[in-house]
């Protein structure tokens, strides 16, 4: 379909049509800025700085449930959102926690899992077509798990960053991270010792990043 969402500083989540060219509906209820979102079938997951994540129905354009902060304390704001493929089962990242949180729609419940960061997990990403999830931390890492296996530890560690990871996708067996390092690294999870390739042009931060093929996209 031509829709797209968007989280934004004002605490709320839109829809948008791209054929239109115009906001078709507004979604409130986050007391804090909206960083991130994740998209089950029907349904989006909206993460906050408020620590808070909501489920929402994109056919009712209602909240279904809210979930969180992580124990209670808001200080433990959403980071990252990424859906499994696993069906009603999303992945959070949040500040103050080294290890994600794994939720199920259902039930609302949440089980800490992926151990293994020094640091805060600013960046989660799952490939679709396969079971891999990668996540950027604090820590100047990019780790590589096995989404079926919640609590085993990495697949794999790519070091070379030297400012933490703020933004990583996995495709295949390619990933390519942003960091505060001001560069961008492109890796092969089959050999994970040194990135394939290391992109330098900006002056600051990396924020974002996205890439197909051999196309890359980075702000």
């Amino acid at each position: 379909q031509d829709l797209l969402l968007s989280g934004g500083y004002d605490g709320t989540v839109k829809m948008w049509s791209l054929q239109g060219e115009r906001c078709i509906s507004t979604f409130r209820g986050h007391d804090g800025w909206v960083r991130s979102l994740a998209l089950l079938q029907r349904f989006v997951v909206s993460g906050g700085s408020d620590g808070l994540i909501k489920f929402w129905n994109l056919d009712t354009m209602q909240c279904l449930r809210t979930a969180g902060p992580p124990n209670v304390d808001p200080r433990h704001s959403t980071h990252s959102l990424a859906a499994t493929g696993e069906p009603g089962v999303v992945l959070s990242a949040h500040s103050g926690l080294r290890h994600l949180l794994r939720w199920d729609l259902a039930s609302i419940m949440s089980q800490e899992s992926f151990f293994g960061h020094d640091d805060d997990i600013y960046a989660i990403h799952t490939d679709q077509q396969s079971s891999m999830l990668a996540s950027g931390s604090k820590d100047r890492t990019v780790r590589v798990w096995d989404a079926r296996l919640p609590h085993k530890g990495a697949v794999g560690v790519l070091r070379g960053h030297t400012g933490a990871v703020l933004d990583v996708k996995l495709r295949g067996h390619r990933v390519v991270s942003a960091s505060m390092d001001k560069t961008l690294r492109m890796w092969d999870i089959r050999s994970p010792e040194v990135p394939l390739a290391t992109l330098e042009g900006h002056s600051a931060d990396v924020h974002c990043v996205d890439f197909r093929d051999r196309m890359v996209l980075s702000g």
